[in-house]
């Protein structure tokens, strides 16, 4: 497999080494060409499966045992449900050490470049979530991508409510972040779950495209006065954030729901009568333009619903909808 052109071979070791079974150094020994063109893979795509891959990487970095051949351009966490404790510490163990190496990439505060930052793992609710906010603050990612380890059709939550506040902390400084994916995320209650520090979803001045799915505890009123202010057109926020001119090309909530799972779901009629309303109480427009603005919201936001639930909330199960229409006919 040697005399393979080195382009079929780097893509042919990065499908082996994508397998998270896989186990790289039978790959690294097979020759001192496999051990370039993985190495290089391994590196330039950082993917850890558990706390302790974390910790050790982070000591053999420290140690010198270990150098990164390439600078990093996506790092991923893959953490199964139950196996989160100490991840967050790991994350920064490791983002320090990759910072000590001239060859990586940094921008003007030190951080860490990276093209992509995803996270697929579970927060708990009594970590110490400020080490969300320090570990992530290491980095500076085109894309951030939060999800949970469960299948997509589970609706579970992985960012807890504590960790909501030190998460958007974090992404705010993120000065290149154009995509941020979220989903399994409970958002504070202010009965439920209230979290003092929370007004509201900041703003993200370089953020293009947003996706939100299986939310909870989001009101239309929220993501209206996000979509303002993001856009310039709400400058009275009862919130104290800042507002910001950002360009959305789309945003994307999918799952979403005002209260717990049994509760409404969030839909965009909603949202857009909550933006009219501000507009109109912020006495920043008229009713015709109030109307006009909510209108050019209404392009670029989508509400999906994808998972049905078993019982309760505002929709009626399709076999229900078949049943009381059969013996509708039949009366």
């Amino acid at each position: 497999m040697d005399t393979l052109p080195i382009e079929i071979l780097t893509d042919v070791l990065g499908i082996v080494l994508q397998d998270a079974a896989a186990n790289p150094t039978n790959i690294l020994c097979t020759s001192s060409q496999f051990q370039y063109i993985a190495q290089r893979i391994l590196h330039r795509d950082l993917c850890f499966y558990s706390s302790s891959q974390l910790s050790q990487f982070a000591s053999l970095l420290s140690k010198g045992t270990l150098s990164l051949v390439c600078e990093p351009q996506t790092l991923m966490l893959d953490i199964a449900g139950g196996a989160s404790s100490g991840i967050f510490e790991g994350l920064y163990a490791v983002l320090t050490e990759i910072l000590s190496n001239a060859r990586c990439k940094k921008d003007e505060n030190g951080r860490l470049v990276l093209d992509t930052l995803r996270l697929k793992l579970n927060s708990l609710t009594h970590d110490d979530h400020q080490l969300i906010n320090a570990s992530l603050s290491s980095a500076n990612a085109r894309n951030f991508i939060w999800s949970g380890p469960d299948p997509p059709h589970h609706f579970s939550t992985a960012i807890v409510s504590p960790a909501v506040f030190p998460l958007f902390t974090a992404l705010s400084t993120y000065s290149r972040l154009t995509h941020l994916h979220l989903t399994n995320i409970a958002f504070p209650n202010p009965i439920i779950s209230p979290d003092a520090h929370w007004t509201g979803i900041p703003c993200l001045p370089s953020l293009r495209s947003f996706h939100l799915g299986q939310a909870t505890f989001l009101t239309a009123e929220h993501i209206a006065d996000f979509v303002l202010r993001c856009t310039g057109q709400l400058q009275n926020s009862s919130c104290n954030l800042k507002s910001s001119k950002v360009v959305f090309e789309h945003i994307r909530l999918v799952d979403v729901y005002e209260e717990s799972i049994w509760g409404p779901r969030l839909k965009l009629p909603r949202i857009l009568s909550a933006c009219t309303t501000m507009l109109e109480e912020s006495q920043s427009s008229n009713e015709m333009l109030s109307s006009t603005i909510s209108d050019l919201i209404g392009h670029f936001i989508s509400v999906d619903a994808k998972t049905e639930r078993i019982m309760g909330g505002d929709r009626v199960i399709p076999e229900v909808l078949t049943i009381l229409a059969t013996t509708h006919a039949i009366v």
